[in-house]
This record gives structure tokens, sequence and C-alpha cells, in this order.
């Protein structure tokens, strides 16, 4: 299940608000205030619906206050939230601003969640109900404080078995939640040595482990052998022969590791089925994808993810030129697809057709896409705004010059 269009109607400062999703990327830029994250929390809500309906898990909503437009110190009447899938599934979550008959009468007619919950029940409840094959769809969302690691300190209350469906859990909460990837972990660990002991073999691994080393080591090259240690408790990586508790690494490592472990501990936990489960689709939202991320590897970042996650549908938030520099070459590597590449670097790009990606420039009153039809790249709009500081330095410069021409 991906995304194919988000529309907002009176949603906290944006009056209405419709925009196309590309099936791999969608990037979003603005300044400050400009609403960003107000998109991404809209998704989540409207997601939502889907974890509030299926057992065991409950996806957000709309707040009690906060979420209605409001303009000359009037609420409008409702907010909306409308979600379109790329094969056709339409619904909607609704808030009104009070029960009446005249706020009822201002309201227009919606999709509602009859089709959502039709396609629920044929493509995971039914087959879990009848104990049959299916894919869960993941979702999840990242906000900015997913720096602040939460590492359990003992093992006090942990669970002894993880279901399908806890792989949503707080999926949709954009606040810090690596604990719970962590305990999973650390009962597939358990389940994995006790299974070694059974076969009197270390060669004997669980599929769904193995797929969240797989992701750790793909976008961290440097980090090897991830494992759980009890005394002291800790997650535990080997970089550059010497053992660290992630917690001891940079705030870039944290955050990009903390998100990393996450997502395919739940992917891994939601399709354990699958021979990859980090192949499944999903939707993911990250706010400020550069978070703490150096330059480099804001390059990187991107094209890391979408390599290691090859069917999610990542939708984020990012206020660097480097992000959008890496994104233009992977857009541009897609154009040399059939041709002789002799450059390395060049070649190890992952290509993003045009097709797949959607990029918008989000202001309070409107989100212009970024995209050059032509071109099939962002086009130069970005220009003006990363280089207004490169503007002052050069007229500095003229008239440093001008000074000694004189």
């Amino acid at each position: 299940m991906k995304l194919k269009r988000l529309t907002l109607e009176n949603f906290r400062a944006k009056p209405s608000l419709s925009m196309a999703l590309g099936p791999r990327l969608t990037l979003l830029m603005g300044a400050n205030g400009s609403g960003k994250t107000t998109l991404l929390d809209g998704i989540a809500i409207g997601l939502g619906e889907i974890l509030t309906y299926l057992p065991g898990v409950a996806g957000m909503t709309f707040k009690k206050q906060g979420d209605l437009h409001q303009r000359g110190n009037h609420l409008a009447p409702y907010t909306r939230i409308t979600l379109e899938t790329f094969q056709g599934l339409a619904w909607d979550r609704l808030q009104r601003r009070d029960n009446s008959k005249k706020t009822a009468g201002e309201i227009p007619p919606g999709q509602g969640v009859k089709a959502l919950k039709q396609h629920l029940d044929s493509t995971v409840i039914n087959p879990w109900s009848a104990d049959e094959s299916f894919e869960l769809p993941v979702f999840a969302y990242y906000g900015v404080s997913r720096a602040l690691l939460d590492l359990p300190l003992s093992r006090k209350g942990f669970p002894k078995s993880h279901e399908r469906f806890d792989a949503l859990a707080n999926a949709l909460n954009a606040d810090t939640r690596f604990k719970s990837a962590f305990i999973w972990f650390y009962n597939k660990e358990n389940e994995e040595h006790r299974l070694q002991k059974q076969h009197k073999s270390f060669d004997v691994t669980l599929s769904e482990l193995d797929a969240v080393r797989r992701a750790i080591m793909r976008l961290f090259p440097d980090l090897s052998e991830p494992h759980i240690e009890l005394n002291p408790l800790r997650f535990a990586v080997k970089q550059q022969g010497e053992w660290l508790n992630i917690a001891q690494l940079s705030d870039g490592y944290q955050t990009l590791l903390g998100l990393v472990i996450d997502l395919s501990s739940r992917m891994a936990m939601a399709n354990p089925h699958l021979d990859d489960p980090l192949a499944a689709e999903a939707v993911v939202m990250i706010d400020e994808v550069d978070l703490h991320l150096h330059p480099e590897w804001q390059r990187r970042v991107v094209g890391d993810l979408l390599t290691t996650f090859p069917n999610t549908q990542f939708i984020v938030t990012t206020h660097s030129p480097f992000i959008v520099e890496a994104l233009n070459n992977h857009l541009k590597r897609s154009q040399l697809d059939g041709l002789e590449i002799t450059n390395e670097a060049i070649r190890a790009l992952l290509p993003l057709s045009p097709k797949e990606v959607a990029a918008y420039l989000i202001t309070q009153d409107e989100a212009p896409s970024l995209m050059d039809a032509d071109l099939g790249l962002l086009d130069d709009k970005l220009l003006s705004h990363f280089n207004a500081i490169n503007h002052l330095y050069d007229e500095m410069r003229d008239i440093e010059w001008e000074h000694r021409g004189a």
C-alpha cells in the first residue's frame, strides 16, 4: 500500500491543499513554520485509521484542539484528511467543530472509511483469522525527537514474545520509540541462541535478525556484529575493532542508527515469513532527514535508505542543499541507463526515475512542485534560496575590487 495523493481541508494553517506523492520518494522543503511537519502529521492521522482498525494496535487521530483551521478568530466547521493509494483505494478522516445540525450542513460529502475497512478485511484480517498467509503493511513516522534514544536500563517488564501486529505499535507517533526495537532484538537473539544450541552450530541464524543486521551494515559499513550485551544492558556494535554502546556514538550515528534499527525490526516483525522482510511495502515519514548528519552523510542517506528498503515509500522533509544535490544525482543517474559508465562512483548511484519522485517547496499559502518536467530534475528555483549567502559574498567582493581599482 503506497500513497498516491494527500488532500487536506481546513487542517491547521492549511485551508486547502492537495498533493501528489512519489511512489518512492517525496521531498518537502520550506522555511521553518511553512507547514512541512503539518503535512507529515496529516498523513500520519490519515494512516491512523488503518492502525485503529487492526487488532491490538491504535493509530493517532486529530487532537482535541488545534487541528481545525482558524481564520479571523473563527474555527472552520470541520477538518478533513483524505488519502488515496496507487491501487485506487481512498478514505478520509473527519473532525467536526461541534455536533450541531448547522455545522453538519456545512460539511461537504467525503469518502468515509467503508472502502478502507473492506480492503483491510479481505487482505489482512480475514487471512489472519483463518491462519492464512498475508502481507502486513508497515507504516512509520520519525520526528525530530528520534535523536533521543530510549534505551532500557534493565530487562524488567520485557515481554517474552511478539505478535505480527506489534510491528505497528506506536508506529505513527513521531517521538522516539527505540525501546521496543531493543526488546524485540533481545528476544530474537535469545531465540537464535536456543536454535544454535539445539543444532550445535553457530551458523544457524534467524532470518528476521539477519534482515536487521543487513540494514545496519548497509547504512553503516564501519559497524559490525550488532548484538545485545547484559552486564551492563546495552546495544553494542563493533567499530574499528572496539566494542561500543550505541549511546557512545555521535548524535549523527545515534539518530540514523536508531531509525534504521526501529524500521528494519518493524518490517521483520510484520512479515517474518518473507525471504526478505526489508523488501515489503511500507510508508515511512522522516522529519528533517538530515538531522545531525555530516554533509557527506547527507549526500548518501536518501540513496542508502531507498536501496536498503527497496519497496518503501519515503516522505521526508529537509532544509539541506546536500540532500537536493544528492537527489538530482540519483535522478540524473537514471538518464544514463543503457550507456557505458566507467566511473565506479557513478555506477554505484541508485537510479531514480522522475516518475518515482515528487518534490515541493512548502509555503504558508501553497506547495509548488520543484520538479522540472522537461529535465527530469529538481529545478533551479532552489538556487537562489540556497545561494543567498553567496550573493552577499559576491557583492562584498565586488565592493572590494571596485575600491582597489579606484
